[in-house]
């Protein structure tokens, strides 16, 4: 019996070895001595079914704690696995620990070390790490003073880039904690664009260091017959520093480095989170806002209730936007422009949503193609069901939308120096 997978069928005595992984890892980024004992510096990780299996729990030890340190600066890690006690197989029917250090290797490098004084020593050459790639912007957060950031584009070739591929190995440790299903990209493969944000901060002794905060990797697909459609694949802010603008300016950086290429046609997303489609749907709408003010203007949307060839080839052209995604802006630009109190106007909104949200449950009679989905197909062929479902969905794209508005309306040109 898998003990992982199937932890809750434990005997009574034996739940007291039974643990979420989740709850009893804690990582901790280390710019000075004193971050050791600053709580407000730890974070859990959000997934480790990766490492722990799909339960993601840890069957074996008593009262554990397996605690993950990182240098900011070079990403060198520790390690410390901590317990009261570890079960005995002669005395629990045969039952065995896990492997706690065979399963963390497979993600954490093989430089990390047990030895916490070996780890602190190495603070002292923080400051070494400069940032890699070419800087393509620097951005201040107006609440904070003491800190800069800069984002940094490591080009196609950084595959002979032997330093810079070992530091960028141990960055990839995080992917496997806070990203689901996460994979490490082929560093062979040329086709590869990294986007880094660093902080700059001072050490203890004044000197600049330069902490990697997070990431974006973005793999260049060809498209026929001389373009290339850039497409978003791994997108990391690391915990402490999320939920303060730093994605948001991170992926318009892109859009508007990707955009300056002529052979761009349009740049999209693999397997896009809820949250990235959010942080997606905001840029955007704030890019169509910011370089096509006359197209998606009030009175431009509200001239039409649909979706313009206009819009779809400007939102292209100019903000590299997908035609899916430039419906959605349409769409978000629509409930910008009409009043929320009349009924008249927001039935029109309601339609045109809905109108997009139908496309895929259409069922071609003509060809008699069947929806690859069994769910979908029943929606498509059962009135009341369909009925159902575009309203929940029309409900959640509602409060979406909404929320990208109040997003925008309260950091526009208020978030950044």
């Amino acid at each position: 019996m898998d003990i992982n997978e199937q932890g809750f069928l434990l005997p009574a005595p034996l739940r007291i070895f039974d643990c979420s992984a989740n709850e009893v890892i804690s990582f901790k980024l280390i710019q000075s001595e004193k971050d050791l004992n600053n709580e407000e510096n730890e974070f859990a990780p959000e997934f480790t079914h990766q490492i722990f299996g799909e339960n993601e729990r840890i069957f074996g030890y008593k009262n554990l704690n397996i605690d993950i340190y990182c240098l900011s600066s070079s990403l060198n890690f520790y390690l410390n696995i901590d317990y009261d006690e570890k079960i005995n197989p002669k005395k629990y029917q045969q039952f065995k620990a896990d492997d706690l250090v065979e399963s963390l290797n497979q993600w954490i490098p093989l430089t990390t070390t047990t030895n916490l004084d070996l780890f602190l020593s190495k603070l002292k050459n923080e400051h070494e790490y400069i940032p890699f790639g070419e800087q393509i912007l620097t951005y201040q957060l107006k609440e904070e003073k003491s800190f800069s950031y800069l984002i940094n584009r490591v080009n196609q070739n950084f595959c002979d880039d032997k330093k810079f591929l070992e530091w960028y190995s141990r960055l990839e440790t995080f992917l496997v904690f806070f990203i689901d299903a996460a994979s490490k990209i082929d560093k062979d493969d040329s086709n590869w664009i990294i986007y880094l944000l660093y902080q700059q901060y001072q050490n203890d002794n004044g000197q600049i260091c330069y902490a990697p905060i997070g990431f974006i990797t973005v793999y260049l697909y060809y498209s026929y017959p001389d373009k290339k459609r850039p497409r978003i694949s791994q997108v990391l802010i690391l915990p402490p520093y999320q939920r303060k603008g730093h994605g948001r300016r991170l992926l318009t950086t892109i859009y508007n480095d990707l955009r300056k290429d002529s052979r761009v046609q349009d740049i999209t997303a693999e397997d896009p989170s809820d949250e990235f489609i959010a942080l997606r749907d905001l840029v955007s709408f704030e890019l169509c806002h910011k370089y096509l003010p006359d197209v998606f203007s009030k009175e431009s949307i509200l001239k039409t209730n649909r979706l313009t060839k206009e819009m779809i080839y400007k939102a292209r052209d100019i903000c590299k936007l997908t035609k899916q995604e430039t419906r959605r802006v349409f769409e978000i630009c629509f409930l910008q422009s009409i009043n929320k109190n009349d009924e008249e106007q927001m039935k029109r909104f309601r339609l045109i949503v809905k109108r997009r949200l139908f496309e895929p449950l259409q069922f071609d009679k003509r060809r008699r193609l069947q929806l690859s989905d069994p769910a979908l197909e029943a929606l498509a062929t059962d009135p009341e069901k369909r009925k159902k479902y575009l309203s929940t969905q029309y409900e959640y794209v509602l409060e979406h939308y909404e929320n990208i508005l109040r997003a925008f309306n309260k950091y526009q040109d208020k978030l950044y120096k």
